[in-house]
């Protein structure tokens, strides 16, 4: 009963503590701003150093039945606690010394108003930050910027996405912001300790912090996403999770909660993804093959293999590292196709359409390695055999093979690509009953068969 009392007092700090600062304020105007200071003024002054004084000390006394209830933290309630406390005992020794008609000179009074206004805004600074988070007061000063979250990842990370993990680097992150004050290996509010991963799934005493698979059966998710107004709502001080992290929580536990999730998961979950991509600039697209790829820039030395007439090219970005090279005489020949080696790394999309290309030179283009891109349509002397020596373009995801003599047995050799996402194959020998084979077989791959 007696606690409960103690709970209903403290729940009445904010509605006192703002008695004694309008009572002073106004008190300190009055003694600054009116000249003729007569006894009437003078008693008015000393009542309301008073009656700063009487309303501070049901403030503080409400205020620390309301700081015993284990929600704030250490570090803040400490100061706030004890700059109340010093600003009543500055009331109270003014009260007092005016009421006995002790003069002060005026630099001392101008001392003892600037004291008191001090005290007031250092504990009203670390109140306002137990309620409202870390640097409220100061975050709303014109033209400070503002930040949307603390949370943020480094760009080395945000380019190489495959070693991000979703608890390590954005769960655990907004945990230590949000919750470690109060959940750490020293003090334990609740048995909960949340200073590791396995401490978090274990939870408290209310039960297990993470139920994995079922956000909804997690006491810490069901904690932070809360009305603010109920009595069991996490964090009780500072500034909530946001609708982002708080998203991004539940997704991680309904899809296992694993320590090592990586956020690449995401791209199954368009909303997620997006989400990611706004709250931490996390680029989460699959990319292709030349996405990834970085090449050394030409120098007009490297190109000279390429001044020959008989070839056109072009650069294909912005870097002029990647090589699109077509042939363009009549008849193709093996010193044509050794010349074009001498780029061989920086050639990426490869055009030798309608040149008289045989089997054999296709041997020779398995020296391309970052070849994604191959067009040899319309050469009747490409056939099945020649096909095999593709295999080895590892990176190749696009093929064309129109007009050319292979049949459905070439099938074999093209389902060992395993980059290939788009292949040609009408105005050939294959048979619909082949294509139809390959794709049940290989359904990433898109064939056209025919008009």
């Amino acid at each position: 009963m007696l606690s409960e009392i103690l709970d209903f007092l403290g729940s009445l700090h904010p509605l006192i503590v703002h008695l004694p600062i309008g009572i002073i304020l106004l008190t300190i105007a009055i003694d600054v701003f009116m000249r003729n200071k007569n006894n009437s003024i003078q008693r008015v002054i000393t009542m309301g150093w008073f009656f700063s004084f009487f309303s501070g000390l049901l403030a503080v006394l409400f205020g620390w039945f309301l700081g015993d209830n284990g929600y704030y933290l250490e570090s803040q309630i400490t100061i706030h606690r004890w700059s109340g406390v010093a600003l009543v005992g500055v009331f109270f020794i003014i009260w007092i010394l005016r009421y006995l008609n002790f003069r002060f000179s005026r630099s001392t009074n101008r001392s003892i108003n600037m004291t008191a206004i001090f005290l007031l805004l250092v504990t009203g600074h670390y109140g306002g930050e137990m309620t409202h988070g870390q640097n409220y007061l100061f975050e709303n000063l014109p033209y400070v910027k503002k930040k949307i979250s603390v949370m943020s990842i480094s760009e080395v990370k945000r380019s190489e996405t495959d070693s991000i993990f979703v608890y390590e680097d954005l769960v655990y992150p907004v945990f230590e912001e949000k919750c470690m004050a109060c959940h750490n290996q020293n003090q334990t509010y609740g048995g909960l300790n949340m200073s590791s991963f396995e401490s978090i799934v274990k939870g408290g005493k209310s039960g297990a912090g993470i139920q994995k698979g079922s956000p909804f059966e997690s006491l810490v998710y069901k904690r932070v996403s809360f009305p603010q107004n109920h009595p069991k709502f996490m964090p009780p001080t500072g500034v909530p999770l946001s609708y982002d992290q708080i998203a991004i929580l539940e997704w991680w536990i309904d899809n296992g909660a694993e320590r090592q999730m990586p956020v690449t998961l995401a791209r199954k979950e368009p909303k997620i993804q997006r989400l990611m991509e706004l709250q931490y600039g996390l680029d989460l697209r699959e990319k292709s093959y030349l996405e990834t790829l970085k090449l050394r820039t030409l120098s007009q030395n490297d190109l000279k293999a390429l001044e020959d007439e008989r070839y056109i090219w072009r650069f294909i970005n912005p870097e002029e590292s990647f090589l699109d090279v077509k042939f363009t005489a009549k008849k193709i020949q093996t010193p044509d196709l050794l010349n074009i080696q001498k780029v061989k790394e920086n050639v990426t999309w490869l055009n030798l359409t309608d040149c008289m290309l045989n089997d054999d030179h296709l041997n020779y283009l398995s020296a391309f390695p970052n070849l994604t891109r191959l067009k040899i349509q319309r050469n009747q002397s490409v056939t099945d055999s020649g096909i095999e020596a593709l295999k080895e373009l590892k990176n190749l995801n696009e093929l064309n093979l129109y007009g050319t003599r292979i049949s459905d047995a070439a099938f074999i050799s093209l389902g060992k690509i395993k980059s290939l996402k788009k292949l040609f194959v009408w105005n050939t020998l294959v048979t619909p009953g082949g294509i139809q084979s390959f794709i049940e077989q290989h359904p990433e791959v898109e064939v056209i068969g025919g008009l």
